[in-house]
């Protein structure tokens, strides 16, 4: 008889209802448990080796990585928010084009009436400050004055698909304090004195 369990006498352990030990069986019966061989193949040994180096201490997580650039995004946008709150509220000037030399007195005194109302400096103040792409939205609109101004048009400055544009025009309305960004009848949009 082998001074080892066999494969029966565990199975025998296992279907018992009796709660012991393996240990505690092996022992009743005189016997004791038979620990795994280790084979000293070439394949064991490297994969043993391999294992045991290998530690979490050498391994940096990509996590680390994308939170260092998280980081840094969110440092450089506050010092572009900074930035843009540290400027004064949108000013802009429109010179005054030289009208054409009118013969009659009434009408010399509306085209004088005219480039007196092109020059007031028009201000337009904001809830919020402005992203970039709702600064460059924005600033098409002031360019292009009691015009409209289409989406279409808007896609080409920001390089986007039309459908997102919307969604700066929405952004400008809200962040503005008063209600100059208006719907034209046919279409498009108007920035209104």
């Amino acid at each position: 008889m082998s001074e080892y369990l066999s494969k029966e006498e565990i199975r025998k352990w296992r279907s018992s209802l009796e709660r012991i030990t393996l240990e505690e069986y092996a022992a009743r019966l005189g016997k004791v448990i038979q620990e795994e061989k280790h084979d000293e193949s070439l394949v064991d040994n490297v994969m043993f080796r391999t294992l045991t180096s290998m530690s979490t201490e050498k391994y940096t997580p990509k996590t680390e990585k994308i939170q260092t650039l998280a980081i840094k995004s969110f440092s450089k946008e506050k010092e572009i928010q900074e930035k843009k709150e540290s400027k004064p509220v949108v000013k802009k000037q429109e010179t005054a084009k030289k009208a054409p030399v009118v013969e009659k007195k009434a009408e010399v005194k509306k085209v004088k009436e005219v480039e007196t109302a092109k020059e007031e400096a028009v201000e337009y103040s904001f809830k919020k400050a402005l992203t970039t792409r709702e600064q460059l939205v924005f600033d098409h609109f002031l360019s292009n004055r009691n015009t409209i101004v289409y989406a279409k048009d808007l896609a080409k400055i920001l390089e986007l698909p039309r459908d997102y544009v919307y969604k700066y025009i929405k952004n400008l309305r809200s962040k503005l304090n008063e209600d100059v960004l208006q719907n034209a009848d046919n279409g498009g949009y108007l920035l209104k004195v």
